[in-house]
């Protein structure tokens, strides 16, 4: 039977939130190599992802940027995974604050209080980041598809659902 919901990883969590370690390690920088390697590990799985997104939804027109590991500027870590494309880049937020729309974002980030590192999207959930290996790794690909979903739906949401190039298609297709 496929693991859908995540219980090793939970469990590893769990673990690491009652030793007070991150996969074992105590120390930070101990802690920030086995996040450096996690997010490596993770980079193909997430790139893997965001170019189905960019094919089912933007038509081929989008593009997928790394972005770190970096400071994140409160002493922590931070990984931005991004898909961008065309249409999202000139558009504003009309639902809320005005401000430029954000791209698709997968965050694995590691605050500077924190005992370990999170997977995110640009504004819900944290999820534990526990990979060691590529097995790990792979098992991340229902939260991640997860997270774009959600990060796909807010930006329609915070434009109109025409901000999807596949909207186009949908349009024709109906008619």
């Amino acid at each position: 039977m496929s693991e859908v919901v995540r219980r090793e990883d939970l469990l590893r969590h769990l673990r690491d939130l009652s030793t007070g370690t991150y996969e074992g390690q105590v120390s930070r920088a101990e802690k920030e190599e086995i996040y450096r390697k996690a997010v490596e590990l993770l980079t193909p799985v997430v790139q893997s992802i965001l170019e189905e997104a960019n094919c089912l939804f933007l038509d081929g027109t989008g593009q997928v940027r790394v972005i770190g590991p970096k400071n994140d500027g409160q002493g922590g870590l931070e990984t931005r995974f991004e898909l961008t494309w065309p249409k999202q880049r000139t558009a504003q937020v009309m639902r809320g604050p005005r401000a430029p729309l954000r791209p698709i974002i997968i965050k694995a980030h590691y605050g500077r209080g924190f005992l370990h590192p999170h997977l995110s999207g640009s504004s819900g959930g944290n999820w534990p980041l526990q990979i060691l290996n590529a097995e790990d790794a792979e098992r991340q690909r229902t939260i991640l598809a997860a997270i774009v979903e959600m990060e796909l739906h807010e930006r329609i949401f915070e434009t109109d659902w025409h901000i999807l190039p596949i909207s186009r298609q949908w349009q024709q297709d109906k008619n």
